[in-house]
């Protein structure tokens, strides 16, 4: 049964909060009393048997009234905390006196207990999760539930600026996370940390050593414990890794027990923290050093894959300086073969701030050290545009020395041990690449000389062979009612038709081979030239196409395609004024097949050109089967007669060297 109106217990929170309040004070609002008196208005409320929800009610319109004369605003942090608090302490009032009414109230557990709980999830966080963050996040949770406190933060401490950093919080505005610093010294926080000691104060608010940080909200707030986080390792001095802050609204005096577990939590978080902070700084340099190992993947794949010596310096420069964040870098060569020259030493490349330097012979002098130890070293130089040091690496071939690559680093710099490594298979690489570039440049020249030669070489057999059938024409000219001038103008075809591939193989873009089509016009033109009889004209039909074979497979089918004209004028187109040969060639899977057809008299069904007893068949028989390791077959057709080449492609650098590589201008 209700003993009292609701509005009679609202009307004189409002009155009693007047009384603690008369004026207006920016702030006040959080500190003690605010807290009592909203406890007692929970508990007289409950004993009314009011409802919750009605004391609720009267105690916004209380604080409301509060807030209008001591300019609080809803968008403060602090006045929303006081009210958080006020109502909090409201509700928790209400509930002690039902519980007590009703005989429900029981014995709290003993202390040990919930603070062995308490370790144990902090511990669990440690092991579970390595990300720092979580981990104190975590912390403060359970530190605020296990302690009863009603704010907890977490502050780090970083040795190279000497500062404190709020890194986690709950009960504190949240904007205060990552943004509040302070120095070790200033306020209860930082005299812990300076002391290395625990330390209490009680109206955090008023404290003299305390001054307040007002975005963290923390002046609604009565008492304030910091246990600073010391890690201690034998033989090591102490080292500060943080503080732990806890507040509460009520004035409160924290027992021996309880800063005993403070301190072991603190230790137990240090411990913690560290181990993070290794991690955080292992996982960094692991995942630079991968970076770092692909892009001298990328990089020695690049280098490996540039044959112009020039670029590969180049490239070898660059890279250097991009992957090791060096000032400048240069590749020295040396200009004997052995690198023992007293002559100055050549600079391949250089990029970027790779000036001449004061003592060039000096510097020389150096390098050459470098080389005959075949051992990395490093020295002071002064440039022309400033001082510098200058680290130099050896780059020797299992052939011989090559130079070196020289890095231009700050004054008094070294680099790392990791680096040092990476460095070396970066030389180790960019030698390969050096020594491939070279030898490539080398074949190059090779191949120059060679397809020079092989040039010479086709164009002499040509010369020899048209003065041989020169001389035969000579001798037909003379004999040409003889009955074996026949015979002799059927030779003379046929060395012209060599001497025709010879000529076209003597074209320096030809070297490696021609196509069918090419080597057919010319072979038809020759044996027109020198097989036809007057009164008798010939069209070739010969398409083009994209069948290549290679110079020794050329001559062969040049002499083939001169017998078979031959045969189409010597029979196909006896007695006739004028005939077609036509002349086409297809790729069939790695073959090439060669149809040489006419329109004139069509052969027998029956004939066999391996048993022909003419010259020209027996030949065409020995070239297929013998030299191109082919087939052949000849027959008739509804218009003529038509013979059929085919053979295997030989590859072009069966018999030759490959064409020439052009040069750079």
């Amino acid at each position: 049964m209700k003993t009292a109106p609701i509005h009679d217990l609202g009307d004189q929170l409002i009155l009693d909060l007047r009384a603690s309040y008369p004026a207006y004070a920016a702030g006040a609002a959080g500190a003690q009393p605010v807290r009592d008196l909203f406890a007692a208005f929970g508990a007289e409320a409950s004993r009314a048997g009011l409802r919750l929800e009605e004391a609720m009610s009267a105690a916004v319109a209380a604080l409301q009234d509060l807030f209008d004369r001591t300019g609080g605003h809803g968008s403060d942090a602090g006045t929303a905390l006081a009210a958080g608090t006020a109502l909090a302490a409201l509700a928790t009032a209400f509930h002690d006196e039902t519980r007590l009414n009703e005989g429900l109230d029981q014995a709290e557990p003993e202390a040990p207990l919930p603070w062995l709980a308490a370790l144990r999830r902090i511990n669990r966080s440690a092991t579970a999760d390595l990300n720092l963050t979580d981990r104190l996040e975590t912390a403060v949770r359970v530190l605020a539930d296990t302690t009863g406190a009603d704010a907890c933060g977490i502050l780090l401490y970083d040795e190279p600026t000497d500062t404190l950093a709020l890194r986690a919080a709950v009960g504190l505005n949240p904007i205060a996370v990552g943004a509040l610093t302070m120095h070790p010294g200033a306020g209860i926080t930082g005299m812990a940390a300076a002391e290395r000691r625990i330390i209490t104060g009680g109206d955090v608010g008023a404290h003299a050593i305390n001054p307040l940080a007002p975005a963290t909200g923390e002046g609604v707030y009565a008492t304030q414990i910091a246990v600073p986080m010391v890690l201690s390792r034998a033989g090591k001095p102490e080292t500060l890794v943080g503080v732990i802050n806890l507040f509460t609204v009520g004035r409160r005096e924290f027992s021996e027990d309880e800063t005993t577990f403070l301190q072991t939590v603190a230790g137990e978080l240090a411990i913690g923290i560290e181990n993070a902070r290794l991690y955080s700084r292992t996982d960094a340099r692991l995942q630079r050093k991968i970076a770092e190992l692909g892009t001298m993947q990328r990089v020695s794949h690049t280098i490996a894959s540039t044959l112009d010596l020039e670029d590969v310096l180049r490239l070898i420069a660059e890279q250097a300086v991009s992957l090791f964040n060096v000032e400048a870098a240069a590749i020295f060569r040396f200009s004997g073969r052995e690198g023992h020259t007293t002559e100055p030493l050549t600079i391949g490349y250089r990029v970027d701030r790779a000036r001449d330097v004061v003592d060039a012979p000096g510097r020389d002098e150096f390098i050459r050290q470098v080389m005959e130890t075949n051992a990395a070293r490093s020295v002071e130089m002064d440039y022309l545009d400033g001082s510098g040091r200058l680290f130099c690496l050896p780059l020797r071939s299992a052939r011989e020395p090559f130079g070196a690559l020289c890095l231009r680093m700050p004054t008094e710099a070294e680099l790392p041990e990791d680096q040092l490594g990476l460095l070396q298979a970066f030389s180790d690489a960019a030698t390969m690449a050096i020594e491939n570039a070279t030898l490539y440049e080398e074949t190059r020249r090779g191949l120059e000389v060679a397809s020079a030669l092989l040039q010479e070489m086709h164009h002499r057999v040509r010369n020899n062979l048209q003065t041989v059938a020169a001389l035969l024409s000579i001798q037909l000219r003379h004999h040409e009612s003889a009955p074996w001038a026949s015979h002799l103008r059927e030779a003379i075809s046929r060395v012209q038709a060599i001497a025709a591939v010879h000529d076209l193989l003597s074209d320096e873009s030809r070297l490696g081979g021609t196509t069918v089509d090419i080597i057919a016009r010319h072979a038809a033109d020759e044996a027109f030239g020198s097989l036809t009889p007057p009164g008798l004209t010939v069209r070739f039909d010969i398409p083009k196409s994209d069948v290549m074979v290679p110079s020794k497979q050329a001559t062969i089918l040049a002499l083939l395609i001169n017998e078979l004209v031959a045969n189409a004028v010597k029979h196909g187109f006896r007695g006739r004024q004028r005939g077609v040969i036509s002349i086409t060639a297809v790729e069939e899977n790695g073959d090439a097949v060669v149809e040489i057809a006419n329109d004139g008299v069509a052969i027998s069904t029956d004939f066999d050109p391996s048993e022909s007893r003419g010259l020209g068949m027996r030949i065409v028989q020995r070239l297929v089967t013998a030299d191109l390791n082919g087939e052949f077959h000849i027959g008739p057709t509804a218009h003529g007669s038509v013979a059929v080449v085919r053979f295997p492609i030989a590859s072009e650098g069966a018999n030759v060297p490959l064409a020439p590589i052009a040069t750079r201008a």
